[in-house]
């Protein structure tokens, strides 16, 4: 049942999934609107149709 805390490829993939997940998770800190289609550090509103310049 617990053999694979002897296995070392086991190690290697919980090893290399948690340190995706520590950058991963840092990187959603440092650039929270990545996924909404915004810009880092932007967060300004469409400028209405009839504000906008042609």
């Amino acid at each position: 049942m617990f053999d694979w805390i002897a296995d070392p490829n086991a190690w290697l993939a919980l090893g290399t999934l948690s340190s995706l997940e520590i950058v991963l998770g840092m990187d959603n800190i440092i650039f929270p609107h990545a996924g909404d289609g915004q810009t880092a550090g932007t967060s300004t509103k469409r400028r209405p149709s009839h504000r906008r310049i042609r």
